[in-house]
């Protein structure tokens, strides 16, 4: 799933002013002047990585092309050092130092997108990839264990050069997933508060929008994510073809839901963002989400 940035235009309404427009890395089109940039770390391990990260626990089962191939890539780095300095330069080269804020989330990518990497065998399967092992429930896992120790790396690096990187936990279900994984992170050597560093959470279900206020006693904001939270509200599979006609982003349980967490945002006066495909698709969610407040969007250029 890609974001990337659209820019108001001064004939849109007044009240579109209200939305603050972002970037976003991987881009997939143009990209305007902005002052924060989200940074999608599944979407740069497709385009970038290519192969599991945890491809070595299974290296033994791979056959000879799978394994020359993800050799090739590596040439004479560990897949480690590949993953970290791929990531840390790809984010680099996103004239990051002309943004006051990046954000960048977590692996968000299902096992479906996971398994068809190089390597991909590594991923558990599941019946169900979008119900399945995502967000807090994956980092703490033990087979991601060592990959989220990779991404970890990668905010370490960059915040270590001065960029203000803030991190994104997507998929959070539970009050316990909070406390699991403002430990991880602490554990990683990314304690929430050190030198500045916030860390929210993704809204990419219903569960986390209805516990929103308590949950942001233990995150520093939250992140709408409309398509799954669309998609888990109306119990559509955007994937499965015969029920593309119901996703709906503007359906009246969404908007409420969307409204309940921009309300516990303000309440708790912490920062609240959305991000979703091509915005301009959907003219009510665009004026409804205007009319909540200023808050910052990211979404496909139109």
């Amino acid at each position: 799933m890609g974001y990337d940035t659209i820019q108001t235009g001064q004939e849109e309404a007044e009240s579109t002013t209200n939305l603050n427009l972002g970037n976003v890395l991987p881009s997939f089109g143009e990209q305007q002047p902005a002052t924060h940039l989200y940074v999608s770390i599944s979407e740069l391990i497709m385009e970038k990585i290519f192969f599991h990260p945890n491809y070595a626990s299974i290296a033994d089962s791979l056959d000879t092309v799978e394994l020359d191939a993800i050799n090739a890539i590596l040439g004479e780095q560990s897949a480690s050092e590949f993953f970290v300095e791929t990531l840390v330069n790809a984010i680099k080269a996103a004239n990051i130092t002309s943004y006051d804020t990046v954000r960048l989330e977590l692996n968000d990518a299902n096992s479906y997108e996971m398994s068809a990497l190089l390597g991909g065998g590594a991923e558990p399967d599941e019946v169900n990839p979008c119900l399945g092992l995502r967000g807090v429930s994956r980092f703490a896992s033990d087979t991601y264990k060592v990959c989220f120790a990779l991404e970890c790396e990668v905010i370490k690096r960059l915040r270590a050069d001065g960029i203000n990187v803030e991190i994104v936990v997507p998929c959070v279900r539970a009050l316990s997933d909070a406390a699991k994984i403002i430990d991880r992170l602490a554990e990683q050597g990314l304690p929430r508060g050190l030198n500045g560093l916030k860390v929210l959470f993704a809204c990419d279900t219903p569960s986390a929008v209805l516990l929103s206020e308590r949950l942001l006693q233990y995150f520093d904001g939250l992140v709408i994510k409309a398509e799954s939270l669309t998609q888990l509200t109306l119990g559509v599979d955007i994937n499965q073809e015969e029920l593309v006609h119901l996703y709906d982003p503007q359906n009246e349980a969404v908007l409420k839901l969307i409204k309940e967490a921009v309300t516990a945002s303000k309440e708790a006066r912490k920062p609240v963002l959305l991000t979703i495909g091509a915005l301009d698709d959907y003219p009510v969610l665009k004026d409804f989400i205007a009319e909540l407040g200023r808050f910052d969007v990211y979404s496909t250029a139109a």
